[in-house]
């Protein structure tokens, strides 16, 4: 269903200094997107090991 917008309005807060956020927090923050990369690229990786053609099947397939 395709969906038109006619017009967007987005808020941002601008803080001077330092972030709004403990050290704590922002070590988590940071081994949360770590995380998530990490597992991304194992995802990355499975896909195309799965995705893949072995060179056995390749082997047989040439010998068609």
């Amino acid at each position: 269903m395709p969906i038109h917008v006619e017009n967007m309005t987005s808020e941002l807060t601008v803080v001077n200094g330092d972030l709004p956020l403990s050290e704590a927090q922002i070590e988590a923050l940071v081994k949360v997107v770590l995380q998530r990369l990490e597992r991304k690229q194992r995802e990355d990786r499975l896909h195309r090991e799965a995705t893949s053609l072995r060179a056995s099947a390749r082997s047989r397939i040439e010998e068609w």
